[in-house]
């Protein structure tokens, strides 16, 4: 595998904020429909300080890096299994790295003794989220201006 995944660590916090704005910009079209307004508020709180205070909470934050220590992907849950953020470089779509931090997740959630999951999706990834077995609950999370539909996977 051309990448492995780790646990973030707070000097990467800048690097990963530009991973997750590039990527709701570039990626999430469908969601934001490439309104300034919208996009401003999305990315609001994507920013290093906020990325270092996510990877140094209580929660877990995770890291696809490939060898020369580039960050492909970032993903981010609480410490009872909801996951808040997986974000990938545009260029990375499609090759694996959200699957595989979904997974990697899955594990270290199931080693907890955790028996469900639940995420904030959004319409740009809600078919990858199903793909993984995870269903729509029918709620939404309202904030940024949009209505961000919510998931749920139960562990075997």
């Amino acid at each position: 595998m051309p990448f492995t995944i780790q646990r973030a660590d707070s000097v990467d916090s800048e690097e990963i904020a530009l991973l997750v704005r590039r990527s709701i910009t570039e990626l999430c079209e469908e969601d934001h429909q490439n309104d300034p307004k919208t996009l401003k508020l999305w990315l609001e709180n994507k920013t290093a300080a906020n990325v270092e205070a996510w990877i140094v909470s209580a929660g877990c934050f995770l890291v696809a890096v490939d060898h020369n220590r580039r960050i492909l992907g970032a993903a981010f849950a609480s410490s009872d299994g909801h996951i808040f953020l997986n974000y990938v470089l545009p260029e990375m779509r499609f090759v694996l790295v959200s699957k595989m931090l979904m997974r990697t997740f899955e594990v270290c959630f199931a080693e907890r003794g955790l028996k469900r999951f639940s995420l904030t999706g959004t319409k740009t990834a809600a078919r990858f989220f199903r793909s993984l077995g995870y269903r729509e609950t029918g709620d939404v999370e309202k904030c940024f201006g949009l209505a961000f539909p919510m998931f749920t996977k139960a562990l075997c």
